[in-house]
């Protein structure tokens, strides 16, 4: 008995810039719109109009209601839906660019008609970045939020790779991306119960992608999104081959890990989840702005926990014990007084440089208030006199100084604590002469005088352990 002939396998070449359309478009809409590029796509720029049976869009799109309304007012639809290339920068060449998904449609006998702007068709048919889509994985998808989702992460995974991750992208883009309003759910927590989080279920679910997505975050809300992408093998049968072979572009966390001793996909499990892989209650509180750098330290600090184990003799399965160190969050006590070793140092080398800046900042201020006085003198001389006098009068110290056989100006000059106490009696007396050239430098001090204070006060903490 003959095996029945397979399906040849069905695939659009589909350009970035159509992946990520700023849409409102259906579900049916986008799966058309990418049927009709597999069609055409051959003849993208020998060809102006192109046609396929209307039957035969049906069955491609596995679409079985004979109501073809539908179908017309899905065309009207993309006649009217914009797409921008570089919405990502992506490729980095700056140009921008804006046209219709489909230029014109037309059903006539049982035939649609259909052609795409020239634009459009230059960047379909020769594109520098393509993402392969598959027509007859699409059909499986229910949401047009997973499957636009679902292009966006084959476009960035791209042909022969395993593994990918799209840059952060803003909310506000990422809504348009995949269609969901300006005005739609405003919370993020809303936006990912209704959008994100069904959306990665069902690519995970469906689809030959598995999908993670992490946060990044700006004063306590969440501002970006970015989505870890790996590739998986669909089969019948339970047991899986390896998933990940080796390849250049290997995460530096996977390579850690796969150094450490762990199998490819224990290595690529934990650089999917992310802090995710940490048991709740266990994660580190704050990532800070890179989430990837920190993932990476808490990994390294792990790796280096299991080495302390083994040089102790005290491990006997190394790949479980770092995934329960990773999974657990375990202490390490070497690296953790190490790294206080290294801060109470910084912190010391910090207090330092603070103490020998406040003293510049203080010569300058100084200078600055003598110049000051400099200039009132010269303008009116009868005013030093009258300073000395008084200075005298109530036997202030830095008067000792004070050279009777010379001038008063020449002792403004040439003694340094005479010119302190002049200064001094100045701006008692005109204080708002002074101001300005103080207040230029009293910030910068006061936060100084701040920051040493609790530099010194860490450093008493640390010496009273």
């Amino acid at each position: 008995m003959s095996e029945a002939p397979q399906k040849p396998r069905r695939e659009v070449i589909k350009h970035s810039a159509a992946i990520q359309i700023e849409n409102n478009i259906t579900l049916l809409q986008r799966r058309a719109w990418n049927v009709l590029l597999y069609h055409a796509y051959e003849a993208l720029l020998t060809v102006d109009e192109h046609q396929i049976r209307v039957r035969e869009l049906m069955e491609v799109l596995e679409f079985g209601s004979k109501n073809d309304a539908y179908l017309k007012e899905a065309l009207e639809a993309l006649i009217s839906c914009r797409v921008k290339w570089n919405v990502l920068d992506k490729d980095g060449v700056e140009e921008w660019g804006v046209t219709a998904l489909l230029a014109s449609a037309v059903i006539r006998k049982g035939v649609c008609f259909y052609a795409y702007s020239p634009p459009l068709r230059q960047r379909l048919y020769n594109p520098r970045m393509y993402a392969r889509i598959s027509l007859s994985l699409q059909n499986r998808f229910a949401s047009k939020h997973a499957q636009a989702l679902w292009e966006l992460c084959t476009d960035y995974l791209g042909a022969g790779r395993e593994h990918g991750e799209t840059p952060f992208i803003p909310l506000e883009r990422f809504r348009a991306l995949v269609g969901v309003r300006a005005d739609m759910f405003p919370q993020f927590k809303r936006l990912s119960d209704k959008v994100v989080r069904p959306a990665l279920a069902e690519i995970n679910r469906v689809s030959d992608l598995r999908v993670t997505v992490e946060q990044q975050r700006r004063s306590r809300q969440v501002a970006a999104l970015k989505f870890k992408i790996r590739r998986v093998v669909m089969l019948p049968v339970s047991r899986q081959p390896d998933l990940f072979p080796e390849l250049e572009d290997t995460p530096a966390v996977v390579t850690l890990l796969k150094d450490a001793g762990l199998s490819h996909r224990d290595a690529w499990e934990v650089w999917q989840e992310g802090f995710g892989y940490i048991a709740p209650g266990k994660r580190p509180a704050n990532t800070g702005d890179n989430p990837d750098e920190a993932l990476n330290d808490y990994v390294k600090e792990k790796i280096d926990l299991l080495r302390q184990r083994q040089q102790a003799g005290k491990v006997d399965n190394p790949a479980g014990f770092l995934l329960a160190a990773i999974r657990q969050n375990y202490g390490n006590a070497k690296l953790e007084q190490a790294k206080k070793d290294r801060a109470v140092k910084q912190q010391a080398q910090e207090l330092g440089r603070l103490k020998e800046q406040r003293h510049q900042v203080t010569r300058e201020m100084e200078d600055a208030l003598h110049r000051v006085a400099s200039h009132m003198i010269e303008a009116v001389p009868d005013l030093m006199g009258e300073a000395v006098d008084a200075l005298r009068a109530e036997k202030h110290p830095l008067m000792s100084r004070y050279n009777a056989r010379k001038s008063p100006q020449y002792n403004f000059r040439d003694s340094v604590g005479v010119a302190i106490a002049v200064g001094q009696w100045l701006e008692q007396r005109f204080p708002e002469r002074f101001d300005e050239a103080r207040k230029t430098y009293a910030d910068k001090l006061a936060a100084m005088d701040a920051r040493i204070g609790e530099l010194e006060w860490q450093k008493r903490k640390a010496a009273a352990r």
